[in-house]
């Protein structure tokens, strides 16, 4: 039981147990089991801190199944942070079972820049090869290999400068963390990204040497192998000489904007220059929506009107507290008409690996967000989280009409040339 060392400090006793996080938990909604509700873990963490409930399979499979959404602690009237409580206790897990074999390998390359790097080049060559054609009926989690996106032919941050000038007359100088995602799959975003930063007047530079965010680690309770990650990232874009650190990851903005300072805090580092960061981070499209004053002028007219739906993810809502500022930069591109769907701010069942770990609930959630954004009628379905991006196109058929992108990139297709 060497875990318990890791959650017995932890205050559990806020939760006055009102079931208010059970109306907003999309595994509880989905399952109708108490043991899975947010404030049934809480209990068990609670008593497994105690020292009077074992470590069981049971119990780590428990608290598996969380997507680690944020939900529960937004709409908490005690004030619980479950996301700590519940990361605190998955490492626990760790320690008490180990870590399988799949999540290993993923966390090495996230940890080691340039394996990740030659692993990305070689998945790119092996899907235009044969591994499609091998490995058509085979799926990771619930997603078909066939619908997982195409890696870029090269990494993104490859084919950039590391300083791009703006068009016209300088505002101002950003820098640009690019996550994992846009530099090896989805090398248009971070186009879109630039195209319209250095057309609003912006000076973007991309730091080299940027790595995983390491989030995906943390939150799955190895805080501690994020650990190097999260220090080189915070050496390069900690700094006080710019307007904004821009992500277009909800998970990464979230990790630089407010989980780099309690993780550090816990790992018994400094927090100063993480502090710095998170005061400097900014998602693209709330810096859009903030600055529109620079970017409206550069609108073109457009005759074709486009209908877009929206999925809003958990990571930019619930812990950067971002939400209708997208709607309403959508609501002000010319030729874009935007479609609100009923379920447009939950949860998509992607969770990180959660479609993976637990393909048969992840796939009962997003099935639903499917279903309501085709009767929405939309064109496309818009959202800023990777991760989201393709559990919402891998849940599509092949013969849906919509087509999953980031808002950035309808921005990007609305200015003038």
């Amino acid at each position: 039981m060497s875990g318990k060392a890791k959650v017995e400090a932890i205050e559990t006793d806020r939760c006055n147990k009102c079931g208010l996080c059970l109306s907003v938990c999309p595994v509880y909604g989905r399952e109708r089991q108490e043991s899975l509700s947010p404030r049934a873990k809480v209990q068990l963490i609670k008593h497994y801190a105690e020292q009077d409930l074992e470590s069981s399979p049971e119990l780590r499979q428990i608290v598996s199944q969380c997507l680690m959404c944020g939900s529960c602690s937004a709409g908490c009237p005690s004030g619980v942070n479950h996301a700590s409580l519940f990361q605190h206790m998955r490492s626990a897990m760790v320690e008490d079972f180990g870590q399988g074999w799949q999540k290993k390998a993923l966390y090495h390359f996230l940890t080691h820049e340039q394996q990740m790097e030659l692993a990305a080049r070689f998945a790119h060559v092996g899907q235009r090869a044969t591994l499609d054609k091998l490995f058509r009926d085979f799926k990771l989690g619930n997603i078909p290999i066939k619908s997982m996106p195409r890696f870029n032919d090269r990494p993104f941050r490859e084919t950039m400068s590391a300083v791009i000038e703006p068009r016209g007359e300088k505002c101002g100088t950003v820098l640009y963390f690019t996550g994992c995602a846009t530099n090896y799959v989805f090398g248009d975003i971070g186009r879109a990204v630039v195209k319209v930063l250095t057309r609003m007047g912006y000076r973007v530079e991309i730091p080299a040497g940027q790595v995983c965010c390491g989030l995906p680690m943390a939150l799955q309770g190895s805080s501690a192998m994020a650990r190097k990650n999260i220090l080189k990232n915070i050496d390069l874009f900690g700094r006080n000489d710019v307007m904004a650190v821009i992500t277009d990851c909800a998970t990464c903005g979230s990790a630089f904007g407010s989980e780099y300072v309690p993780i550090l805090k816990e790992l018994g580092e400094d927090t100063s220059r993480a502090e710095t960061l998170a005061a400097k981070v900014k998602d693209i499209s709330l810096f859009l929506w903030e600055n529109r004053s620079e970017l409206e002028p550069h609108f073109a007219a457009k005759d074709n009107l486009l209908k877009v739906t929206y999925h809003a993810p958990c990571h930019l809502r619930n812990h950067q507290g971002v939400l209708g500022e997208v709607e309403r930069l959508l609501a002000i591109l010319p030729g874009v008409e935007y479609l609100r769907t009923p379920d447009f701010d939950a949860c998509c069942g992607g969770g990180g690996t959660f479609f993976y770990d637990h393909p048969e609930i992840s796939k009962q959630i997003v099935d639903r967000k499917v279903s309501n954004a085709r009767d929405s009628g939309a064109d496309l379905w818009l959202t800023g989280c990777p991760g989201c991006q393709i559990n919402l196109a891998g849940n599509l058929k092949d013969d849906d009409l919509l087509q999953v992108l980031h808002p950035v990139q309808i921005v990007a297709a609305v200015l003038d040339p």
